[in-house]
């Protein structure tokens, strides 16, 4: 499994040594359990510290602040999930729709399930500089998986398609930290529903026996 990679955009003093390194990582370790145990709000930065059973002081050496820890997890996190995306659409063209559609949300579901901080710290309003140029790449990576499936559509279409499959995986995300425990097995399996209706329409190829008919105007 890739682990997550730590951003330095958050981190006061970059590691140079590996003992560093492995204190730092050890760091983030501890703030993600706390985040997921008992929340951003209740976590203090003397908490993360003795966690480690290290000084505040230590911890500092890295970090000016609590936001700031959690917005290097976030960095992290957010490019483990670009691996994992990226890994799913290079095997795309193999799966039915269905299958990329649930693969899809499985994914998503399977690494908050792997690393509950994600979860815990999605909805807290913490700033983190994400290279725009990574956010485009990964969405251009779906787009270029569904012209694969698809070669009947646009490049635009594609990566109309593209942002909107990430709109509804957003969603889901919203709506199954909303829901209680009994209730969160109901919203994925609504959201795979609806992503494999939208995806079934979005890559279904236009038969030859249809090519006679009129076909609706296309969006793009």
């Amino acid at each position: 499994m890739r682990g997550s990679s730590i951003s330095s955009s958050s981190v006061r003093v970059a590691p140079q040594q590996e003992r560093s390194a492995r204190r730092l990582a050890g760091f983030l370790q501890a703030a993600a359990e706390l985040f997921s145990e008992i929340g951003y709000e209740a976590t203090t930065m003397q908490a993360i510290a003795d966690r480690r059973n290290s000084s505040i002081g230590a911890l500092y050496n890295y970090f000016p602040d609590k936001q700031s820890v959690a917005a290097t997890l976030l960095s992290g996190y957010a490019d483990e999930l670009h691996w994992r995306l990226q890994s799913l659409m290079e095997h795309s063209e193999k799966l039915s729709t269905v299958q990329f559609a649930e693969l899809f949300i499985d994914c998503i579901i399977d690494f908050a399930k792997e690393r509950p901080a994600y979860l815990s710290l999605h909805s807290v309003p913490i700033p983190i500089r994400r290279d725009p140029a990574a956010r485009k790449a990964l969405r251009a990576i779906i787009a270029n998986a569904f012209l694969t499936k698809n070669p009947a559509l646009s490049s635009e279409r594609s990566l109309l398609a593209a942002n909107v499959a990430v709109q509804i995986v957003k969603g889901m995300i919203t709506l199954y930290l909303e829901s209680d425990a009994k209730t969160k097995s109901l919203v994925v399996a609504e959201f795979r529903g609806v992503l494999t209706s939208y995806l079934e329409e979005v890559l279904a190829k236009i038969h030859p026996e249809r090519k006679g008919t009129r076909q609706p105007n296309p969006i793009i």
